[in-house]
C-alpha cells in the first residue's frame, strides 16, 4: 500500500453549522454533499464532515464509539509557507467562530491551534528550519 492518506472523516453534530464554518468561514470548497455528509478536497486529501450518528455506524464495526464533542483523538495539521500565513489562518478561523490559541514560536516552529464547531483540534504551523 502506498504511504498516503486519501480521506479524513470527522463526526459533526450539526452538518449545516460545520459546512458554514469550513465553507463560509475558512473559504473551503464543498466538493460533494448530501444530508449526512459533506466532502471538501484539501489539495488531494478529502476532509469529510459526517453526521455523528452515521459516523458511529462505521466505528462501531470495529468495536468503538464516536468520541464525545470536545474529546480530542487527533490533531489535524496545516503547514504554511510563512509566519504571516499562520497568523492569517488563525485570524480567519477566529472570525469564523473558532476558539483559538494564538500562535507562538517554540524551537523554530511557529504554530497556533484552533477548534472547529465540534471541538476538532487544528494546528496551523510554519517550520522555519
Amino acid at each position: 500500500m502506498p504511504a498516503a492518506i486519501s480521506c479524513v472523516t470527522i463526526p459533526v453534530e450539526d452538518l449545516q453549522k460545520s459546512i458554514a464554518f469550513y465553507r463560509d468561514g475558512l473559504g473551503l470548497t464543498i466538493e460533494e454533499q448530501d444530508e449526512e455528509h459533506a466532502a471538501l478536497d484539501l489539495d488531494g486529501v478529502f476532509l469529510v464532515l459526517l453526521e455523528r450518528g452515521e459516523f458511529g455506524t462505521y466505528v462501531e464495526r470495529v468495536g468503538h464509539r464516536p468520541a464525545a464533542r470536545g474529546a480530542a483523538e487527533t490533531i489535524i495539521s496545516y503547514f504554511t509557507d510563512s509566519k504571516g500565513e499562520v497568523d492569517a489562518v488563525m485570524a480567519q478561523a477566529q472570525k469564523a467562530g473558532a476558539q483559538i490559541v494564538a500562535a507562538s514560536d517554540e524551537d523554530g516552529v511557529y504554530s497556533g491551534y484552533f477548534t472547529d464547531p465540534d471541538g476538532h483540534t487544528w494546528e496551523v504551523l510554519f517550520d522555519g528550519d
